[in-house]
């Protein structure tokens, strides 16, 4: 059960049925229940929006699959998507309420910006690498798939945020260690991503 669903569950009804419940156990137990049915809704809506977006990707790209880190975030835009559209559907302006507690939430909670390694557990809050970083990791790792550069390219960005060097040459001595953290990254997404590709052969 997601959280965020809870709270936006539990907001509505302090607006409409406060008062419906004799025990504030039953009423817990029934917020539980609503949000589970409700994450059942988000999750059908977000895998037929994750599917559409990937068909999209495929018919610009020549039927080409788009890579780990775009399929990433299509999912993540599917889900913030299916999030926003089942909950003002179902619970209407306190969809509102539980977002505002949210938003306070994650700005006050900012320690992840502060990870040396946000570049690959924080992706899905991360700016986009900047065009110059991107043509330098082009520029390093020429040889490479699009998968490796681009998640070199969050490495990348993240070492020069925090003012360590990075490697500027295809034959800089840095490129060997920015290479073996790299490579291991993108063999343990591809890892997840096969294990879920596994449970869910239809996607």
């Amino acid at each position: 059960m997601s959280e965020m669903t809870r709270r936006a569950v539990e907001a509505a009804w302090d607006l409409t049925r406060k008062e419906q419940f004799p025990t504030p156990t039953a009423r817990a137990e029934a917020i539980a229940a609503e949000a589970e049915r409700l994450d059942e809704l988000i999750g059908d809506l977000a895998q037929t929006l994750r599917d559409q977006g990937i068909a999209q990707f495929r018919e610009a790209n020549r039927g080409h699959l788009p890579p780990f880190m775009e399929t990433v975030q299509i999912g993540n835009r599917a889900r913030a998507q299916a999030e926003e559209l089942i909950l003002h559907q179902e619970l209407g302006e306190a969809t509102e309420l539980a977002a505002m507690e949210e938003d306070e939430e994650t700005f006050e909670d900012q320690s992840w910006r502060d990870s040396p390694d946000r570049w690959k557990d924080h992706t899905d809050l991360l700016d986009d690498p900047t065009p110059e970083i991107e043509a330098l990791t082009d520029e390093v790792w020429p040889e490479q798939t699009i998968r490796f550069r681009v998640t070199a390219a969050f490495l990348m960005q993240t070492r020069y945020e925090d003012s360590q060097p990075i490697p500027e040459t295809p034959d800089d001595p840095l490129k060997a260690r920015f290479t073996d953290l790299v490579a291991a990254e993108v063999a343990h997404s591809e890892s997840v991503l096969s294990e879920y590709r596994r449970m869910n052969p239809s996607s």
